[in-house]
C-alpha cells in the first residue's frame, strides 16, 4: 500500500505529465536539399521562411547584434539538421548536419 508521502509525488507527476502531453510540439519538417540548395548568404529572413517554411525551432542568440538561429531538424526522410544564422535579418551562416534518428 502507498503511502501518503509517495501519493503526493504521483499524483504531482502525472499532472504535469498530463499537461506536457496535451501541450506536444509539432512533428519537424526537417528541410529538403531542394530546398536547402536555393538558400543563399544575405536572403532576408522573409525569404528564408517563404522558401523554407517556418523552422522547427527558433532562438535569439544575442538581441544588441540581431543574431538569431533556425533549426530544422531531421527527420526519416531528411536526416539532417540544418541551422540557418541570421544577422539583422539576413543570412549570414547556413549550416547542414547529418544526424542518425
Amino acid at each position: 500500500m502507498l503511502t501518503r508521502t509517495l501519493v503526493r509525488p504521483l499524483i504531482l507527476i502525472a499532472a504535469l505529465w498530463c499537461g506536457f502531453a496535451g501541450a506536444a510540439e509539432e512533428v519537424p519538417r526537417g528541410m529538403a536539399f531542394e530546398v536547402y540548395i536555393r538558400l543563399e548568404h544575405g536572403m532576408t529572413e522573409g525569404e528564408l521562411v517563404l522558401r523554407a517554411g517556418k523552422p522547427d525551432h527558433q532562438a535569439i542568440d544575442n538581441i544588441r547584434e540581431g543574431l538569431k538561429s533556425y533549426y530544422y531538424f531531421p527527420t526519416v526522410a531528411n536526416p539532417f539538421l540544418t541551422t540557418i544564422t541570421l544577422r539583422s535579418g539576413r543570412i549570414e551562416n547556413i549550416d547542414r548536419a547529418r544526424k542518425p534518428l
